[in-house]
């Protein structure tokens, strides 16, 4: 009886179980049917919140992990999205197609944010696991030819930087060629005025030279000039005195002719006393007439005259 009681209370154990297992996966079912028809009409906002509340609910559930993922993806929730495919790539009890659909959505989000080595790799992953998949095999190529552009085009860049650096380089040497040009012509132009001022000075000091040649030569004009006039002026000088005394020894001819005759007149007249008084004893033999003197006085008659 007691054996019997206890297998009714495991059965009715089970069943209850059962019965809360079913009503959870009805609600999940129904939660996840609702969801997807959300996304249908893409309303991806509403179907990640009730695939979020799904998650939080069975952490461990890959196919609602799965659908959440799908539903990141759509939003560009890149990061996230990967977070719940590693998860379930993680879980020992992962079927193969939950791997592979991991590894393929894992290489379009890695494709997205540009990682295309990464994506090459997770392609190459979920191949491994399904050959014959078209779309993965599609992606691969994509991948790989984005991957030579990428190459390429990163080539190309390192070589248009080259060229840049180059460019500037030339750029950088041509203006140092500039400047040093612009400088050896601001130096050629120094020179040229240095050798301009000295010309100019040398110039100036010939014609300062010169100059002082011609004023010398006009100073000896000038003196040449004023001697001439000095012994022109002198000449005329003795020319006048020599006329002067000319008119001055006719003058004197004159009154000593004229004092001669008065003399005569007067030695007629005078007294042989007074005649003797006339003359000096010097002027006796120069017949020099003396001059006359104030009063006339008679001299003593000579002893012998």
């Amino acid at each position: 009886m007691k054996k019997i009681f206890i297998l009714s209370g495991m059965l009715v154990f089970l069943i209850i179980l059962l019965f809360f297992l079913l009503i959870f996966f009805t609600k999940s079912l129904r939660d996840n049917n609702k969801a997807l028809k959300y996304f249908n009409k893409g309303d991806f906002k509403t179907a990640s919140e009730i695939l979020n509340k799904q998650v939080k609910d069975n952490p461990n559930n890959n196919d609602i992990l799965i659908n959440s993922s799908g539903v990141d993806y759509k939003l560009n929730k890149f990061d996230e999205s990967k977070l719940k495919y590693n998860k379930v790539l993680s879980s020992s009890v992962s079927a193969p197609v939950d791997k592979f659909v991991s590894y393929y959505n894992l290489g379009n989000a890695e494709f997205k944010q540009g990682n295309i080595s990464k994506a090459i790799n997770f392609y190459k992953e979920a191949i491994k696991i399904n050959p014959d998949d078209k779309d993965s095999k599609y992606n691969l190529e994509v991948a790989l030819k984005k991957l030579n552009e990428k190459d390429s085009s990163q080539k190309q860049n390192k070589q248009q930087d080259k060229n840049k650096e180059q460019q500037n380089k030339k750029e950088q040497d041509l203006k140092k060629q500039m400047e040093q040009n612009e400088k050896s012509q601001e130096d050629s132009k120094k020179q040229q005025q240095d050798l301009k001022d000295k010309k100019d000075k040398g110039n100036n000091k010939n014609q300062n030279s010169k100059k002082e040649e011609e004023l010398d030569k006009e100073k000896q004009n000038l003196d040449k000039q004023k001697q001439e006039i000095s012994e022109k002026i002198k000449n005329l000088q003795n020319s006048k005195s020599q006329k002067n005394q000319k008119n001055q020894s006719a003058e004197n001819k004159q009154e000593k002719g004229n004092d001669s005759k008065e003399s005569n007149k007067e030695k007629k007249d005078m007294p042989g006393s007074i005649l003797l008084n006339y003359y000096n004893e010097s002027d006796k033999n120069t017949n020099r007439p003396k001059k006359k003197l104030k009063g006339y006085q008679v001299a003593q008659p000579q002893k012998d005259w």
